[in-house]
């Protein structure tokens, strides 16, 4: 890769908008940013209330929006609505703001490229086996804001990613270890997203409605507690290796995100039986994602695999090395993959069939 020239993984989540990119050190650098904002009442001093407190913000239309995690701040502070441009891992349809707030997000996290060769890999959800949401619209519109600045754009599906992060490997019938193959569940806000790959190439995959928000909304429905709540006792003490049946709150986590654990490993079946792979080997599992965060889940998710009739065998269940970043390393491993390639085509066809457009 010339010096000047860049690989950058882009991970645009319901909850958080990650990119990760090695420096000259060879060092991976990782930014975080909440995907969220607020609207502020305009006032004659606007302007200068967000410069003193140094937030975060953008003006579209004559109004002013606070982005990041300064949004999370000024929306407790003032108790304002904390909006969001992706919902259940696509971009909200019910939200107006939400290219104004992303390609802001994009615009000040990676800027433009710093030559024609500089690629850009971004990950979407894979085919929803339930029928509740579809990614084309959100793939293109996504794509479209990174081209807009200039870059190549690589989409590849999350739970890919996951695969490509981790490098799990399976053993053929000779004994050989074959790389970048089993079976990788990425756990976000939105979406659950699994897919199996085999070397590195994706043979199925499938995406459930069922994740982090979906447990939280259940939750906040059956004791009617407040949202607010069920995530700080979800993030601060839900440990699957201890559920206290004294209290609700823990005890209804421990219930629904075993229902969400079931739900997705059985979907993950169905369409691995539609697809009938021709693998016989024992897959490890990766986990990785937000909602995968609480001490004990792999254990929760082996503890289902145990009582469920599978089309495929399982050798292991792993948690990933860095499972709220896994993810967007694994976007930066295609996009410095994509980069290689991309130095050696000869043709926009060839460049085309690489980027898979």
């Amino acid at each position: 890769m010339a010096n000047d020239s860049r690989a950058v993984g882009v991970d645009c989540g319901t909850m958080f908008f990650q990119t990760a990119e090695n420096n000259k050190d060879g060092k991976t650098e990782l930014k975080t940013i909440r995907n969220a904002f607020i609207e502020l009442e305009v006032t004659d001093d606007i302007e200068e209330i967000l410069a003193q407190n140094k937030w975060r913000y953008i003006k579209s239309d004559g109004n002013y929006y606070v982005i990041g995690e300064d949004s999370l701040k000024v929306a407790k502070m003032c108790k304002l609505e904390l909006r969001r441009p992706m919902q259940d891992g696509i971009l909200n349809k019910g939200e107006d703001k939400k290219m104004v707030v992303l390609s802001e997000l994009i615009r000040t996290s990676i800027g433009k490229p710093s030559d024609a060769q500089s690629v850009v890999c971004t990950c979407v959800s894979s085919e929803s086996v339930d029928g509740y949401k579809d990614s084309t619209y959100h793939k293109d519109r996504l794509s479209s804001m990174f081209k807009n600045l200039g870059w190549n754009v690589k989409v590849i599906e999350e739970g890919l990613a996951v695969i490509l992060s981790e490098a799990p490997s399976v053993i053929d019938s000779e004994g050989s270890e074959v790389p970048f193959s089993g079976i990788g569940i990425s756990f976000g806000s939105g979406r659950a997203n699994c897919v199996l790959a085999y070397k590195g190439m994706k043979i199925t995959g499938c995406s459930t409605a069922r994740s982090g928000d979906w447990i939280d909304n259940r939750v906040a429905e059956q004791l009617g507690v407040p949202i607010s709540k069920i995530i700080s006792k979800k993030e601060k003490e839900l440990d699957f290796t201890n559920i206290d049946p004294e209290d609700d709150v823990l005890y209804a986590l421990n219930v629904y995100y075993e229902a969400m654990i079931e739900y997705t490993i059985k979907n993950f079946a169905n369409k691995f039986k539609q697809d009938k792979p021709d693998i016989d080997e024992e897959l490890d599992i990766i986990i990785a994602g937000g909602t995968s965060m609480p001490k004990g889940f792999c254990a929760k998710v082996e503890e289902v695999i145990r009582r469920l009739d599978l089309p495929f065998k399982v050798r292991n269940v792993k948690h990933a090395s860095d499972p709220r970043n896994s993810v967007v390393n694994g976007c930066l491993i295609q996009a410095g993959i994509t980069h290689k390639k991309l130095s050696k085509a000869s043709s926009k066809d060839e460049l085309l069939a690489i980027l898979g457009g």
